[in-house]
């Protein structure tokens, strides 16, 4: 009898173990991407590093893909309570600037005549005062040719931010 006991109680906390995994917060398996996701250019920023060398890569996410970018412009924000810019960089066969304007503000404004997959369009260093969060950053694209200079921008999935850490 004791055995059918324990056997049960057993399978009571396996279950509720089981139940508390299942409504876990954990990123989703799609790598960030809105579960809804349909077809779009999705702001991406992927964070590495400690406080005193944080690395934060802009990208474009494609759905679908393959689509390469002849021109992009627009502005980073972050909170500059949390993060000291140290850098900012386009990578290479990028044409263009990239410069913060005021405290918190990165403009950029860059050109690749034989087009960039988008990843990433823009590299950032930082030094940081606190652990870094998705709510450290902002992103607004205002422009997004692809590689006929067609003007893609409307397909950038303004006020949504992928945050990858």
């Amino acid at each position: 009898m004791s055995h059918t006991r324990s056997r049960i109680r057993w399978l009571a906390t396996a279950a509720a173990i089981l139940s508390l995994a299942a409504c876990s917060d954990k990123e989703p398996s799609n790598g960030g991407l809105p579960t809804n996701a349909g077809a779009g250019l999705y702001p991406q920023i992927s964070v590495s590093g400690s406080r005193s060398a944080v690395k934060a890569d802009l990208a474009l996410r494609q759905i679908p893909g393959g689509m390469r970018f002849n021109s992009y412009q627009g502005e980073v924000v972050f909170d500059p309570a949390v993060l000291t810019l140290k850098d900012v960089t386009l990578p290479e066969g990028v044409d263009g600037a990239a410069n913060q304007v005021s405290p918190g503000h990165i403009r950029f404004a860059g050109t690749a005549l034989d087009g960039t997959v988008g990843a990433p369009l823009l590299s950032m260093s930082f030094s940081a005062s606190a652990d870094v969060r998705r709510e450290a950053f902002s992103v607004h694209f205002e422009e997004v040719t692809d590689g006929e200079f067609t003007d893609v921008t409307g397909q950038v999935q303004s006020g949504y931010l992928i945050f990858q850490r």
